[in-house]
């Protein structure tokens, strides 16, 4: 029996049965001899280059297994990385592979997905070959899919099982929130359900905008300032300055564009100011562009206040 024939068999048994031509004359396998097994059907073609081990079953882990091997950049991602995953609630039986944008590959029987944000900490390498999402970014790519109540479910699976923690889930929707990204919007209502991880969501917004406040030489604010409104309910404003009664806000535009924060959040301002209180709100695009005029503008009001 040839040398690379026991290591031939060792990477079907642990590859779901599959092979790429590049791993089999890696591991000493002549081309002729490729060509013959091929030719006796001991090795069936299942994409370009991609073989399977005729015992092997033509399954989905197999055909799987295939597309990572034909196309290294390809991702196993949504509701088919949570079918592996063993999320609950996953109806749709599609295989959904995740490319970066600007790739055109071939991969038969897949729907293929382009994205501009793949970073490594969102792909996970199987031992069989196979790269899938990590749990966040799965939850994220498929919660559009898998709808509100079911994407909440799976989070709480997600947690339970402790395929991640709340910090992770954070960190995924900050780095990937666009409001063109399928699971924007059905993240930012999971996520809103727990206020919490709202707060976390603005930390580094906030970090950023305390920095500039410093750096102006504003008098220091109390941080998530406490503000008693008229009917009894007490609100918590992320910067104040009690003394002189103006409040600083930190929007990030994903969670105000047409939801219901949005109103929730003009109702208490209006609230506020019938009680002296001028609030100013900051959205994500001036913490990037245009940081110092907008603490130069609060600046301005503080002085005014003082004044009087």
């Amino acid at each position: 029996m040839p040398t690379w024939k026991n290591s031939f068999d060792d990477w079907l048994r642990t590859h779901n049965g599959v092979i790429g031509a590049t791993q089999l004359i890696g591991l000493g396998c002549s081309k002729s001899t490729l060509q013959r097994m091929v030719a006796r059907q001991d090795l069936l073609r299942m994409q370009s280059g991609v073989y399977r081990g005729r015992q092997w079953p033509d399954d989905e882990l197999q055909r799987m297994t295939a597309i990572c091997v034909r196309n290294p950049e390809a991702v196993i991602a949504f509701t088919t990385a949570a079918r592996l995953w063993g999320f609950r609630n996953v109806e749709d039986r599609e295989i959904h592979v995740l490319v970066p944008h600007g790739a055109s590959p071939a991969l038969a029987g897949a729907t293929v997905h382009r994205c501009r944000r793949i970073d490594a900490v969102d792909i996970v390498q199987r031992p069989d070959g196979i790269r899938v999402t990590s749990p966040p970014r799965t939850l994220f790519d498929g919660a559009f899919y898998l709808g509100l109540d079911s994407a909440r479910s799976v989070l709480e699976q997600m947690l339970h099982d402790r395929r991640c923690t709340i910090g992770t889930v954070v960190d995924t929707f900050v780095r990937l929130a666009h409001p063109h990204r399928l699971g924007t919007r059905t993240m930012i209502d999971v996520i809103a359900s727990r206020p919490k991880w709202r707060k976390a969501l603005h930390s580094d917004l906030e970090q950023r905008v305390l920095g500039e406040i410093e750096r102006q030489s504003l008098p220091t604010p109390a941080a998530q300032c406490p503000v008693a409104l008229p009917a009894g309910q007490t609100i918590h404003l992320d910067f104040g300055w009690p003394e002189w009664k103006v409040g600083l806000e930190v929007d990030d535009p994903t969670w105000h564009e047409g939801s219901r924060e949005r109103h929730r959040d003009a109702h208490r301002d209006r609230k506020a100011t019938t009680l002296g209180w001028a609030i100013v709100r900051i959205s994500k695009i001036d913490v990037n562009g245009a940081l110092a005029d907008a603490i130069c503008d609060v600046a301005t009001i503080l002085a005014t206040r003082q004044a009087a």
